[in-house]
């Protein structure tokens, strides 16, 4: 299991249950919004495909910073884990095989559809 996937999981048990609604829609939003981003990304070629998913994780990093300025303190602050999943969505497609991109993947969709 790789970092990515398994802080994925972390994130995925912080915001389970009946008081953390809050944080499942703001991840689904977050999925929501980057997808279209990222998938655009895949397809370059590699250099552009690498520059291009850089750009985005600096992006998604700087969201989950601002979220920490703003008092998150915990994988299941809804502002910090909707910019920390696609933060590791992105780190994964940099870096991680195909098996572990596509473990992260299914989590992402699961993440979604909650």
């Amino acid at each position: 299991m790789s970092f990515n996937e398994d802080e994925l999981r972390k994130i995925e048990s912080a915001t389970s249950g009946w008081l953390k609604k809050k944080a499942r829609v703001a991840i689904a939003q977050s999925i929501r919004a980057w997808r279209p981003r990222i998938e655009k990304a895949k397809p370059l070629p590699e250099v552009q495909r690498m520059d291009e998913l850089k750009r985005l994780v600096n992006e998604a990093t700087a969201a989950r910073q601002r979220a920490l300025q703003n008092g998150a303190n915990s994988h299941g602050h809804p502002e910090w884990a909707a910019a920390a999943v696609c933060e590791s969505w992105l780190h994964e497609l940099l870096g991680g095989s195909a098996e572990s991109i596509a473990r992260v993947e299914a989590l992402i969709d699961k993440l979604e559809r909650r």
